[in-house]
């Protein structure tokens, strides 16, 4: 019970603090540019979902190219880690010895 109070209580917050920004003019007209170009945006999608689907499609693909580089980095960088940790294994070993 108190869990959703306190989510009601952080929703209320956050409207009545939204709606207290909107009386500042500037903050009014970015909100309005910023709902019209949304608007815009998702006419402009339900028209042309090919569009949309291509989109998505080469962002997961350059997303993706990114992700496979960086996995790859931190691969070298393990194995070059490894290297070090057994030349040092190696050399303890060495003058245990």
């Amino acid at each position: 019970m108190s869990r959703d109070k306190v989510i009601k209580g952080v929703i209320a917050g956050a409207v009545v603090g939204g709606l207290l920004t909107l009386t500042n003019k500037d903050t009014r007209n970015y909100v309005t540019k910023g709902v019209k170009n949304c608007g815009s945006q998702v006419s402009f999608y339900l028209h042309n979902p090919v569009e949309a689907v291509q989109q998505l499609n080469n962002q997961y693909t350059q997303y993706s190219k990114q992700l496979s580089a960086t996995l790859t980095s931190v691969l070298d960088i393990l194995n070059q880690v490894q290297s070090a940790s057994n030349k040092l294994l190696e050399r303890d070993e060495h003058e245990s010895s």
